[in-house]
Formats: C-alpha cells, structure tokens, sequence
C-alpha cells in the first residue's frame, strides 16, 4: 500500500487543486450542532490569537491532472472540506457586502482555482450536492451595486437547485449570521472578519492521498475501524467499492450501489442492512458485533460482487415491506401482502422484517409455492395479533428466534423448516389461562371508559377481521363498522367483544333503535360470514355476551389461532 500522508493547513490545501465528492458518497449531513462547534473553536482560536487548529485528517485519491489542476476524490473527510468552503465563502459574503473588496479577492484563491485556460473553477464540489457550487459562484460573482441590497435568505433560496440540497442551503444561512451576529456584537469591526477569515485558512489537518482506489478504501477503513460516526451502510459500501473484482467493475459497481440507495431512500438502506444481515447470518448480535462487522466477517478473501447483487435483489423485495403498494406504477405487492405488510409497517414491526424477507427470497426465486408463502406471512400476521394485541407480549422477546429461522429459511425454504419454525413460536404463545385473561379485557365502546378509545377500537377491528377469515376460508371485507349487538349506552359489559360484530355500514345504520329480533334479521342480509351465523344462530336461542366472549375465546386460542399452527 503507498501513500502519503501530510500535515497541511487549508491554505496550503486549497492551492490550486479541485477536489471532487464522488456520488457514491454520502451527501452532505452536518447540522447545526456541528456548525455551531466549528465556529466556536474558530472563535477561541481567534480570540486567544492561536495560530492553528486542527480538525483531523483527510483521505484523498489522486484524479489525474485538468488543465493544469491536480484533481482529487476525497474519500473521507468530505463533511468538513465541504463545511470550512461554506465557511470561507460565508465570508466572502460579508467581506463583499461591508466594502472589503480586496480582502475578498484575497479570499476567492481559497475557494476558485485558475486552470491553465484562466478559467475559474470552484475548488470543492459534490456530485450530490450541486447547489453547493451554485451559491458559491453567485457569491463570488456578486456585483458591488447588488450585494448591499442581497439578503443572506435570498442568496441561498435562489440559488438552491433542490431540495435534496436543503442542509447545504442551511449551513450557508448559518455561517453568514453567524459572523454577522459577531460582526455586530463585536461593535461592527471589519478587522474581526479578516481575522476569523485567517483562523480559518490556518486550520491544519493530515492530509492522506493515495494513488489508487483500493489503498484508499484501505486506509479509509483503517481511520474508521475504531468508534465512528459514519453508518454501517457507508462502511459497507466502502468494504464493497474496495474488493470488487476486477477493479475496472468498481464504476458499475457504484452505479449499483446508487440505485439501491436511491430504490430505499436515506431513512431506510441503514435499516436494510441490519436487517438483511439478519435475513442472511440469523446470529448476528447488533449490540455486540455491528452488521457490517458481520458481513465483512462472512465475505473475506471474497470477491464482493456477488455480495453486491444480493444486497441490490433483496432490496428490491424489501421495498415490499417498506412502501407496500397494490395498485398503480408503483405496484409490487398481491392483496395478500399488501394485507400483512401494510399492517406491519402501521405496526412499526421490526423484528419480523429478516424472516419475511427470507420468505419474499425464497418465493420470489421459485423455491417455494404462492400457497406456502402466503400461509407462512399470514401466519405471522395472525401470530402477531395473538401474541402482542392480544397476549400484549413484547415481540422483543421473539427476537432471536425470529432471527434464526431468517438465516435457516433463506438457506432451506422446505415446508419442513418452515413448519418447525411456526412450532417453535406456538411453543412461546402465552399459556391458556394468561391468553384468554387477555382476550376478556378486548372491546371498545362509546360510553364507557374501560373501552373507549382508538386503540381499542383497532384492536376489535383487527380480532373481527381474523375471525372472519377463519369463518369464510380467509375472505374478509376490507370495509366494516363495528356493530354493538346491545347497546354499549345500557352497560360496561356490551362494549365487551362478545357483544361485537362486523356490519356493513348501510345496515348498521339501519340497526338504530331495532329490538334484538328486528336487529337479527338485519344481520341475515349481511356479506360477513360471522354476522349472518349469528344471526342464524341466535334467532332460537338467548344471547348473552359474556358466554360468547369466552366462546371466542376458546376458538381463538384452540383453533383460530393455536391448532391452526401445529
């Protein structure tokens, strides 16, 4: 591995030099509080007239020669080269505004390069971050007889290209009140501009450049392998671009990268890849060992292409768990899923996201049949409701068994596995006696406390809809009220879920004020399975709500829910 490494101050080098923000890096995520850091220690530094700080290293990769500017892709340290351009230009800004022509001039050979062609080019720039050049060349450009008149917001808000740039818009604004605010505060002293401008060029840091791509990566994992802010994902894609075989793939390979990136979006690839990780290793520990630690770990000595495309294929079926879609150009779902992943995702569900996706692989590459599929992501659905809804158990404590039947599905989708894989959650279903306790308390009701509320309005919804299914061989209409056999108004126990049934609303409403008989023969006219027997039912014997809520019950916890499993 050859390199070389250097302390260098940011005069020193911003020298005629461009430097470049590949794609496949992360975008620009600093915030206030590390905004707010840098210009405090610019500020002790400048009024303690300490002549340098230092921020840290930089990885760079040399990137050729352009017009007579050595070019280079910082591989890490893009926040702060990024950040102190900001900074510098913030300002230009003001250094332009209050008359300060020549020390704005002075300032520009900090942030625009002359090329062989005399043309000016910005030095920093970030392919994902194209406003960033955009501001500065509208503030290195401003004219004399416009920038008094040019307010900090405008000069952003115009020059900001979208709203993927919004952080860059941010700092911007930051920096330039920020020595505004100063620069009043301190009784309008231009000379302080100049000064926290000479504090800011003397930064110094360890500038690492490297003349290929993979010692790069090398020593960007090296500086990164003990206790670090960047995400696994990053890490990972770092681990990735480095051991692509042969090297000329890595171009593509950041292509592919990108467009997983893009299908899941920022909020996600990092929960992707924890739980892909569990999806493919089952034992991976997150509190012990990192997921991409893990991966790493699994993937040695390996060409990482393979690794790649695995990763791009199960984030396309991943998208079925995130942004589950039925209908339209967005399309990737069949009523069935749509049905269980919906409902886990409004659930927050995280723990069975690795054996689902197990199940999406094994199905999506034919190894396993639609009506094995469908009954197994069913079954969590119903096990989920019988577990946490109704046992009120934490789903946390099916982690680990969630987690290894991900790894062995996604290994052996067999309906064997499969089948031993639903045993052992049975295995863990609250006893009889803990279950139907839990079962007695579900029922909502306008009138009384005890059952007011929607979050037990959903858990009735969820209760009948499974029941229904059960009932009418997994049908189930997806729009019904709630229907009070009597009245909820007339006591405690009618909000109860015995009392409870699915009704379509046209008839509902029509059950305002009717006696029970009259209500019956309503309840004959209805779609729902479980209210037309009923009705059937109850037309020759008495009713009473707590003798069906145990009936219930007893079904649920044998049948519905429990021998359904075995």
């Amino acid at each position: 591995m050859t390199f070389k490494a250097q302390e260098e101050k940011i005069m020193e080098l911003f020298s005629r030099k461009i430097y470049n923000i590949p794609r496949n890096q992360r975008k620009y995520v600093w915030n206030e509080n590390h905004w707010q850091e840098l210009f405090d220690d610019v500020m002790i530094a400048t009024q303690k007239g300490i002549e340098s700080h230092f921020i840290g290293s930089v990885v760079l990769k040399t990137d050729g020669m352009i017009n007579g500017l050595n070019r280079y892709l910082i591989i890490d340290g893009q926040q702060r080269c990024i950040t102190i351009t900001i900074f510098l230009t913030s300002i230009m800004f003001w250094m332009k505004k209050l008359g300060m022509d020549d020390d704005f001039n002075g300032t520009m050979q900090y942030i625009i390069a002359k090329d062989d062609k005399n043309k000016d080019v910005v030095m920093v720039t970030a392919e994902n971050n194209a406003s960033l050049e955009n501001i500065i060349d509208a503030i290195v450009n401003l004219k004399d007889d416009t920038a008094k008149n040019t307010s900090v917001n405008a000069i952003v808000e115009k020059n900001t290209i979208n709203k993927a740039d919004k952080n860059i818009g941010k700092a911007f604004i930051f920096y330039m009140n920020a020595i505004n605010d100063t620069y009043i505060n301190n009784n309008y002293d231009k000379q302080l501009i100049l000064k926290i401008r000479n504090t800011v060029r003397n930064i110094s840091l360890i500038s690492i450049i490297a003349s290929t791509e993979e010692d790069s990566y090398t020593i960007f994992e090296i500086l990164n392998a003990r206790g670090s802010d960047l995400e696994d994902h990053e890490l990972l894609k770092n681990y990735i671009m480095r051991y692509i075989q042969p090297e000329e793939n890595r171009d593509k390979a950041k292509i592919e990268w990108n467009r997983m990136a893009t299908m899941l979006g920022d909020s996600n690839i990092n929960r992707f890849i924890r739980h892909y990780t569990n999806h493919r290793y089952g034992d991976y520990k997150s509190k012990t060992v990192t997921s991409y630690k893990t991966i790493q770990n699994n993937n040695k000595g390996k060409d990482t292409w393979d690794l790649l495309k695995d990763l791009e294929r199960k984030a396309g079926f991943y998208t079925k768990l995130i942004a589950p879609c039925v209908n339209g150009e967005d399309a990737n779902c069949s009523i069935e899923e749509y049905r269980v992943y919906s409902f886990f995702k409004k659930k927050r569900q995280e723990q069975v996201k690795p054996v689902l996706l197990s199940l999406i692989t094994q199905f999506e590459e034919g190894n396993i049949t639609k009506r094995t599929y469908e009954e197994a992501i069913s079954f969590l659905y119903n096990y989920y409701v019988c577990y946490s809804i109704i046992g009120e158990e934490s789903s946390n404590r099916l982690t680990d068994t969630l987690n290894k039947y991900a790894a062995k599905i996604n290994r052996d989708g067999s309906e064997d596995t499969i089948s031993r894989f639903k045993s052992e959650l049975v295995n863990k279903l609250p006893t009889e006696s803990v279950f139907k306790n839990s079962f007695r308390s579900i029922g909502w009701s306008h009138h009384n406390n005890i059952y007011e509320g929607e979050k037990n309005k959903t858990k009735v919804q969820i209760v009948l809809e499974i029941l229904e299914r059960y009932l009418n061989n997994g049908i189930c209409y997806d729009e019904f009220t709630i229907e009070h056999v009597y009245d909820d108004s007339e006591g405690v126990n009618n909000g109860q879920i015995g009392n409870l049934l699915p009704l379509e609303e046209h008839l509902n409403k029509r059950c305002i004020g009717k006696s029970f008989a009259e209500k019956l023969v309503i309840y004959s006219e209805s779609s729902f399975y479980t209210t037309r027997s009923f009705s059937k039912r109850f037309t020759e014997q008495q009713f009473n709500p707590e003798k069906r809520t145990e009936y219930l019950a007893d079904l649920f916890y044998k049948s519905v829910l429990k021998n359904k499993f075995d």
